[in-house]
């Protein structure tokens, strides 16, 4: 009995995971379709402009030449615009969902780029006193970008303000602009803002925006981090071994720890999708005192092609001789 319920139990897994991937990729062509939107609006709109305005100058180039150069004025004014929407959009296709940088650095990098579009700085500030999850990461970073991007196109800013704390409880963001805003009651809402909302409902979350016209906007987002305490906390007992030298136990300390954790959290997301927290979550919970190399092991199995579980074992193997969180002799 105990044997069919656990095969039932893998069948059910098998078929959760094979769901997830398939959310995921459906998520990515979705991403796709809205980044071609976007590209078709805004692009192709500046730049069938463009056109137009250089065929009129070059018409009346020779008729009145002062007209003409109106003309080239606007054209030239549409190239900045187009420029601009070129960048934006390889920004967009280009940018990482947090795999390889801090929340810090992907905010930092979406603020220059705004920055660098509008001229406008906004004002940051970003208290982490806990590590988050990939997603959680992700999913400030995309409302941060996507919040950006609106108040590029419309809001008519001068001030734009971002602020971020997170404790063990929860993390909070607040985004706010000196914008022309807009009436809720009259507006229906965009496709940008309604993925913010369907991100942050993922987590559990809450999101408020507060706006009326000539006002601005504010944008709050409050996402529960009680979901995930072995990703922020620390974690004294992980890739402790029995018998550890005092430079061991300097070598693995807690920061250390986390990072190889989110190190293999990381690489196994690219490789199963967003299921990957869930279950480097469940292996440290159900092996409190379990070492790196064993959880490394621990994870590859759940890898069910063969050559990619090979690879992720290399990989983060590789990563423990970096950090030393675990003795490579232990198998």
């Amino acid at each position: 009995m105990a044997s069919r319920h656990y095969t039932e139990l893998l069948s059910t897994h098998e078929e959760l995971r094979q769901h997830l991937l398939q959310v995921e990729e459906f998520a990515a062509v979705q991403e796709r379709r809205r980044i071609a939107r976007e590209i078709h609006d805004s692009l192709g709109n500046a730049l069938t402009s463009l056109n137009i305005q250089l065929q009129t100058a070059l018409k009346l180039w020779r008729i009145d030449p002062s007209e003409a150069e109106r003309f080239l004025t606007e054209a030239q004014k549409l190239g900045a615009v187009a420029i601009r929407e070129v960048r934006e959009s390889v920004y967009a296709l280009r940018a990482k969902e947090g795999q390889q940088q801090s929340l810090e650095e992907l905010i930092t990098c979406v603020v220059e780029n705004f920055h660098q579009t509008t001229g406008i700085l906004p004002s940051t500030s970003i208290s982490l006193s806990v590590s988050l999850p990939i997603k959680v990461v992700t999913t400030i970073y995309r409302i941060v970008q996507e919040s950006l991007t609106n108040i590029c196109k419309y809001a008519q800013a001068t001030k734009v303000q971002i602020i971020v704390d997170a404790n063990s409880n929860n993390v909070r963001l607040v985004i706010k602009d000196n914008g022309k805003g807009f009436s809720q009651s009259q507006s229906k809402p965009g496709f940008g803002i309604q993925g913010m909302k369907e991100r942050v409902t993922a987590l559990q979350g809450k999101f408020k925006i507060e706006t009326e016209s000539g006002i601005g906007c504010k944008i709050t987002v409050e996402i529960p981090l009680g979901e995930f305490p072995l990703l922020e906390t620390k974690t004294p007992k992980i890739c402790q071994e029995s018998t550890t030298t005092p430079e061991d136990h300097q070598r693995n300390n807690s920061p250390q720890k986390e990072i190889f954790i989110r190190q293999c959290e990381q690489k196994l997301a690219e490789l199963i999708g967003p299921i990957a927290s869930f279950l480097v979550q469940k292996a440290i919970k159900n092996n409190p005192h379990v070492s790196c190399t064993e959880l490394v092991k621990i994870l590859a199995a759940e890898i069910p092609n063969s050559q990619k579980s090979q690879n992720f074992q290399q990989h983060l193997f590789s990563d423990l001789n970096q950090v030393a969180c675990a003795e490579l002799g232990d198998g």
